[in-house]
């Protein structure tokens, strides 16, 4: 077996890794800029001729950890190079990564051709020569930190360069591979299998007509620029398995184009039809694919047609100039797509998703993609009336754009302008105080009115610039729902207003009382995540996925009350949820931690919660488990480390089909205590967090143990109207006198 690792476009690494498995890997591993896995001879081979979604596959021949930076070049000069290539040949080398003094790729990539040259030197007194331009095997080293992977690029270029547009001076086209990765989004390979058909209203030069004829006819995307790759030089090469794997492709290709689907593409310029239909003969499909100079507005079905898929690329703003101008273009798509393709499927990607709302269809799903520098997010529709966007609000997330949409005077109401005014006045004294200590993400309202009962929390992100997320608390059955749901309508509609944001940037919630695994479950699918900073750490937020964001705010002043007390320590943080106190505690200089929970998808997020920050995984350590079950086992083990800090901030109430029986921490939590103080070192501290409101600590621990009741001093700026959203207490060891 061989161990490989795929790079890809930014945001496409799941998909990628789907893609992967299907054509045979194993082991494999979504990471953020690719995917590692494991695949024999063939399924590497198959890999490269099949991935419609891989910018370029290595090939790991080598993993180390490094000691200083001239073992760099020494370790390079191990390797048996002879079995890779010969002393006459010629090579380049690409190196990424930085550590051990080298913090310049050049530098980086002169070291590695220098071990190459010694390997040859010493062994055959012969070097090959290095071209960067053409050679026949190209090297690649990363570096993270001291560790050390050295791979051959079995490709030689990026597999989004499927062949039909060389020779072709096209502006800012879609990468083929994110065209690709949106039409499996979007469902085109079931949908072709059904005989439906493809239309692009939009279709610029192509990419989304081709790349979809390509998956209906079956084509490898590898197939046209087979004998360019750069596995055809390397020495270990199986040219008869290669061969007839191509052989193979051809077959399917041939079967294939007999079942291919009616394919359309219409654009209203003439100079972009021109150099799509250069592509589309590239590439083969002049007599499968059909374009046509039209407007959207003008637009029309020539022929018959068998219900599919209509995905595009609208033009983004840049090119459009003015938003209204804009903003018009999609309500004529959206008017065309409703009156001619209803019971079709629907597409689209734009750089600028609050336009979707002009287009009059509600979506429903959306994705993240990256298009070269450009963050977008990907529309899906089903086009039936029940879809049509009607003057009634049905609430969701969007609910801020429903109420504008809908309501535009709203925010005129005499109860709007006073929740307008009071939102004014707490955010002039939290403006101030935000600044000055460079907080980015804070409460600024919390059911100050009764009435108007709901949180409205502010976030800054590194991404994407200001959020508001606003989590109703669920009414009381005694309140009239038609009087609740106006007053919560008049604080939606004053936000963008008072906040000076898009309403497509405020997020609604409901918040009811915590049952079970209602904190995790899903409530929507978008998985789209951005960043924060808090206390030098960069945080990982999802705001539309889940109830709660990632980051717990009334905990800013508690992470860095962790943060502080295991500098140069470790740490123990149990119920971790995304681990933000352990990457605050990293960042700040904990000399080691481990951090468990038994949630799949909040360790998943940790993890990139220490990406995010750089934080060394052999010295901080995630772990799935169910921590009672966890505790009543380490508790046991005279072996189990002993940690200098614990934080234990567990949910109310908590279970889960991993976890045995329900966690209710007023009646459980002097157990839990007990329970962690035995990996307590002796002048260890535990910090121990709940937010239950009517929580009472248990007086058996108060007397076994030397407890300090820190919630004052915990307790945020921002949160100080609400003193009892946590309590938190620090636990000592009793000193024996």
């Amino acid at each position: 077996m061989h161990s490989c690792f795929a790079t890809t476009a930014g945001g496409l690494s799941e998909l990628c890794r789907e893609e992967l498995i299907s054509l045979g890997a194993t082991e494999v591993k979504a990471q953020p800029r690719g995917v590692a896995f494991q695949a024999s001879e063939e399924v590497l081979y198959r890999c490269c001729l099949w991935s419609r979604l891989a910018n370029r596959i290595f090939l790991t021949l080598l993993e180390t950890t490094l000691s200083n930076q001239e073992e760099l070049t020494t370790e390079v000069a191990k390797l048996d190079w002879s079995q890779h290539m010969d002393a006459f040949g010629s090579f380049a080398v690409s190196f990424s990564g930085k550590g051990m003094g080298i913090d310049h790729s050049h530098y980086g990539a002169l070291k590695i051709k220098d071990g190459i040259v010694d390997h040859f030197r010493e062994r055959a007194n012969s070097r090959p020569k290095v071209d960067t331009i053409n050679p026949e095997l190209r090297v690649h080293g990363h570096l993270n930190r001291n560790k050390l992977t050295l791979s051959l690029d079995l490709i030689g270029y990026s597999l989004h360069q499927r062949g039909y547009r060389e020779g072709q001076q096209v502006t800012a086209p879609l990468k083929e591979n994110v065209a690709a990765a949106i039409l499996m989004r979007a469902g085109w390979p079931e949908i072709a299998k059904q005989g439906g058909c493809l239309y692009d209203p939009m279709c610029g030069s192509g990419t989304f007509l081709i790349e979809a004829a390509m998956m209906a006819s079956d084509l490898a995307p590898g197939l046209e620029k087979a004998e360019r790759m750069q596995l055809n030089f390397w020495k270990q090469h199986n040219r008869k398995l290669w061969n007839q794997l191509i052989a193979e492709a051809e077959q399917r290709e041939s079967e294939g184009l007999r079942h291919l689907p009616d394919i359309y593409g219409s654009d209203a310029s003439h100079k972009s039809l021109k150099i799509a239909q250069e592509a589309i003969e590239a590439a083969g499909y002049a007599d499968s694919i059909e374009i046509k100079q039209m407007t959207v507005e003008q637009g029309s079905r020539w022929g018959d047609w068998q219900a599919g898929l209509v995905v595009c690329n609208p033009p983004y703003g840049e090119r459009l100039g003015e938003l209204e101008e804009v903003k018009q273009t999609y309500l004529e798509l959206g008017n065309y797509l409703k009156n001619q393709f209803e019971g079709w499927h629907a597409a689209i990607l734009t750089c600028n998703p609050e336009l979707g709302m002009y287009l009059g269809i509600k979506a429903k799903r959306s994705h993240e993609f990256a298009n070269g520098p450009l963050s977008c997010k990907l529309l899906r529709f089903d086009i039936e009336a029940s879809a049509h966007r009607a003057p009634a609000l049905k609430g969701g997330i969007n609910l801020a754009e429903q109420v504008q949409q809908f309501f535009p005077d709203l925010a005129q109401s005499e109860g709007a302008q006073m929740v307008a005014n009071r939102l004014r006045k707490n955010l002039k004294t939290l403006r101030k105080w935000a600044t000055k200590n460079k907080v980015h993400a804070y409460r600024v309202y919390d059911a100050d009115m009764p009435e108007y009962a709901v949180a409205i929390d502010y976030y800054h992100t590194q991404e994407a610039g200001e959020w508001l997320v606003v989590n109703e608390y669920a009414p009381p059955k005694s309140v009239d729902r038609g009087r609740a749901k106006k007053r919560l309508n008049e604080v939606m509609a004053v936000l963008p207003e008072v906040f000076e944001i898009d309403a497509a940037k405020i997020i609604f919630k409901v918040r009811e009382r915590q049952k079970g695994t209602s904190q995790y479950e899903k409530i929507e699918e978008n998985q789209e995540y951005f960043t924060i900073a808090e206390n030098g750490t960069k945080l990982r937020v999802n705001f539309t996925d889940y109830l709660d964001t990632g980051v717990f705010l009334d905990h800013r002043d508690v992470r860095a009350k962790v943060a502080s007390l295991a500098q140069g320590k470790s740490l123990l943080n149990l119920f971790c949820y995304t681990a933000t106190a352990t990457a605050e505690a990293a960042v700040a200089g904990a000399k080691s931690s481990l951090s468990v929970d038994m949630s799949k998808t909040y360790l998943y997020w940790a993890q990139h919660n220490f990406w995010a920050n750089q934080i060394d995984d052999r010295k901080h350590q995630l772990e799935r488990a169910d921590v009672v079950a966890w505790l009543q086992e380490k508790a046991k083990d005279q072996s189990m480390q002993k940690f200098d800090v614990i934080f234990m901030d567990p949910p109310s109430f908590s279970s889960s089909k991993k976890m045995e029986g329900v966690l209710d921490i007023q009646r459980d939590h002097g157990w839990l205590i007990r329970q962690a103080m035995a990996l307590l070192k002796p002048d260890g501290v535990m910090v121990f967090s709940n937010n239950l409101r009517k929580f009472k600590l248990d007086e058996l621990v108060q007397m076994q143990f030397a407890v300090q009741d820190v919630t004052h001093e915990t307790m945020p700026q921002d949160f100080k109207r609400n003193s009892k959203i946590h309590q938190v207490w620090l636990i000592r060891s009793k000193k024996n006198d």
